[in-house]
């Protein structure tokens, strides 16, 4: 069984150009099968919603991105689903493995500095 905890949350006091997201503090799912993670990003304009993992031991490492509509992913295999209203997105993890144990991070452009984060443990 895995577990999704929170890590941290960078509020817009922190990053006045970047909108504030939020990922839930708990979920958990059995080996194989489907886990979602979810990212709520307030308001979004024109920024592309990217997500990244980051394995023990390793740097940051882009899974997929996206605009609108369903992007699916390879390594992990899964896929982005953003709403039509883009104030949420949820990366979904299609068979979770142990190897997809890492901090996954939501971001609202190309960039891991400031992003919401979840960890699968």
């Amino acid at each position: 069984m895995f577990q999704v905890r929170k890590i941290t949350h960078f509020p817009n006091s922190l990053f006045p150009s970047v909108a504030e997201i939020r990922q839930p503090s708990s979920a958990e799912a059995l080996e194989r099968a489907e886990l979602n993670l979810t990212c709520s990003h307030g308001s979004v304009t024109t920024e592309t919603i990217v997500w990244y993992r980051q394995l023990p031991s390793r740097g940051p490492q882009y899974i997929v991105s996206g605009y609108q509509g369903i992007v699916n992913s390879i390594d992990p295999e899964g896929a982005l689903r953003i709403r039509q209203d883009r104030k949420s997105s949820t990366f979904s993890l299609r068979r979770v493995r142990l190897a997809d144990a890492a901090v996954y991070y939501c971001a609202l452009r190309d960039t891991v500095r400031q992003p919401g984060a979840a960890s699968v443990q």
